[in-house]
């Protein structure tokens, strides 16, 4: 039993039907039955949230997100770090109570507002209003809620008081804006959504992948070396730029920036299901368990434990596959059916120009015979071939290295619909951090995307943006004015900036920016995956039809946006403004008069 115990337990983090792996007392208690240690994801909050709760002013704290974000985990650990015990926690009980020696108070640690009946609700929101706005209240609170839940329980049970409705409004404008609490409310809120966690997926692997109980499991294989979940472990554990960890890392940083947040538990989700997940029949579970394992590599059925096509769910249907976010994120980033010549041409003519990141069981072996047929017949054996060929391009995606900016056709990104992801995440890193050939070589390119767009010509000016007026400002729409001199990264009284996202999880920014009375933002852009891969499609010459008319309006709204703020601020003094003339490759001004006949 010890030896499968891992196995079974790392199942229970699986994409299950009944749902149960999203409560953290449910792990805690497979981790028990299984005899194995449990996941200790690595948390950010509980050292912060202890201080808050013994400060000078002791304050409450509500920890907020969508399910999966590890609010109970959290709220676990503060208990363990407070009492310094982890069995005072408990696992049937919906509330904690804990006296705390320091502080005299009683803190209550509310695991799941949503799992407290109705009654207790009545009761218990009254107490949370009085710790709220007390400072002397006994009482202090831990409270674990999703974010509409909270709105919603507090609306039906804040009664007539002022202090409730005061707190609620309160509690709408912290879960809307990224701002602290007033001090004069004694409590925190945390929103656990508010970060991409990306960075905690090689804690995640890692703590899975090197979890204690490998070596036993081992021990207990007859092939290593042929046991697909071993197998899939150590392609887990690879840790460089050309990996699944790091094309994973980056898949759910992107994700993120486009408002497709996935939570803790998704990601565990993802990666239990890249290492466990088996292809099977809809009356079997689709994760491997060591007997599974051990048929698969004695039949040599690796095609059904692929890993690079399980962290996308494959092993599931479709229908059941889509009710997990993790899943559904990484869907629409269509790996595996975006393609280009390269790599086709790789994957086709192995026999001449050999693979350079084979794998012996997931690799060319593994639809060679598929491709021979096709060789012999493509009109009638294409259909079979096809399937082979997603999951090859998947793992390219996966293991192609970076390409040089010169061969751009050769980028694993290209084997996406976000063909330029690699740029864009360079763009979501620090500013001191990131790749300066990356990021001097992607400006310009955001730049001349929307000269492109605000002049609707085909332009090739892309050291200067020229912000134009609103198409139907003027009698002649189809000419553009231009509001103000070309724009520049340096230039006054207006300049541009890229400035970083304002936190994980969110896009970078295209910034206008004025250097008068002092350096300030007049309008910005927020560049979405989707806008700047529409942008620098456009830079490239092409309409990306499938998603033009959301980014032109939203490139249109940052038009309005610039010009009305420009408008504002030189008041009285706007200058006599120009049309641009795109007959030229390079924009050039005109002045008005020139266009008389025109208008």
């Amino acid at each position: 039993m010890a030896q499968s115990g891992l196995i079974e337990f790392l199942a229970a983090y699986g994409p299950t039907s009944d749902g149960n792996n999203m409560y953290d007392e449910f792990v805690v208690a497979a981790a028990e039955k299984a005899g194995v240690e449990p996941l200790a994801i690595p948390e950010m909050h509980s050292d912060d949230i202890v201080e808050t709760l013994r400060g000078p002013t002791p304050r409450s704290v509500i920890l907020t997100g969508t399910a999966g974000d590890g609010k109970t985990y959290t709220a676990r650990k503060v208990l363990e770090k407070l009492s310094g015990s982890s069995r005072v926690w408990g696992n049937t009980e919906d509330t904690v109570t804990w006296p705390d020696p320091e502080t005299g108070r009683s803190i209550v640690f509310v695991k799941d507002l949503s799992e407290i009946e109705t009654a207790d609700k009545a009761a218990l929101i009254p107490k949370l209003i009085a710790a709220f706005s007390n400072l002397a209240s006994p009482e202090i609170f831990v409270l674990c809620v999703n974010d509409g839940h909270l709105l919603r329980t507090w609306e039906t049970h804040m009664g007539a008081g002022p202090d409730g409705p005061a707190i609620l409004t309160a509690l709408r404008e912290l879960l809307r804006d990224d701002k602290d609490t007033p001090e004069h409310w004694h409590f925190r809120l945390i929103n656990m959504s508010r970060r991409s966690h990306a960075e905690t997926i090689d804690a995640i692997i890692d703590q899975i992948c090197k979890h204690p109980g490998w070596q036993d499991y081992r021990q207990c294989v007859a092939d290593p070396q042929a046991c697909p979940i071993l197998i899939n472990r150590e392609i887990l554990l690879k840790n460089e730029p050309a990996s699944l960890r790091s094309r994973l890392r980056a898949l759910v940083e992107i994700a993120a920036a486009d408002d497709r947040h996935l939570s803790i538990r998704q990601i565990i989700i993802l990666v239990v299901n890249a290492l466990l997940g088996d292809t099977t029949s809809p009356y079997q579970t689709p994760l491997m368990n060591a007997s599974r394992a051990a048929q698969r590599a004695a039949s040599g059925q690796y095609d059904r434990t692929n890993p690079y096509n399980n962290v996308f769910g494959e092993n599931h249907p479709a229908a059941r596959r889509m009710q997990h976010a993790g899943f559904a994120a990484l869907d629409e980033f269509g790996i595996g059916f975006e393609t280009n010549n390269f790599f086709d041409d790789l994957l086709l003519d192995v026999d001449h120009r050999p693979d350079p990141v084979d794998h012996p069981q997931y690799g060319s072996a593994s639809y060679a015979q598929l491709r021979e047929n096709y060789k012999e017949n493509p009109s009638e054996r294409i259909s079979e071939l096809r399937e082979a060929l997603t999951a090859q391009r998947r793992r390219l995606f996966f293991e192609w290295p970076d390409a040089p900016l010169d061969k751009r056709e050769t980028s694993p990104w290209q084997l996406t619909v976000h063909s330029y992801g690699d740029l864009y995440i360079n763009l979501l890193r620090a500013e001191d951090e990131r790749d300066q050939e990356l990021f001097l070589w992607t400006r310009p390119r955001i730049v001349k995307g929307l000269n492109r767009a605000l002049t609707g010509s085909l332009t090739e000016t892309a050291d200067s943006l020229w912000l134009t007026q609103p198409s139907g400002v003027y009698k002649g729409a189809d000419i553009p004015i231009l509001v103000t001199n070309p724009i520049t990264w340096r230039s006054r009284p207006y300049s541009l900036a890229l400035a970083a996202p304002s936190y994980p999880g969110r896009p970078p920014r295209l910034e206008l920016d004025a250097a008068y009375p002092q350096k300030h933002t007049l309008a910005s852009l927020p560049l979405t995956p989707t806008l700047f891969e529409y942008l620098m499609r456009v830079h490239d010459g092409a309409l990306p039809m499938s998603f033009s008319n959301q980014c032109f309006q939203d490139v249109r709204s940052f038009q309005i946006r610039s010009v009305g703020a420009i408008q504002n601020s030189e008041g009285d003094e706007m200058p006599d403004l120009k049309a641009v003339d795109t007959s030229e490759e390079t924009l050039r001004e005109r002045v008005i008069g020139s266009l008389e006949g025109q208008l």
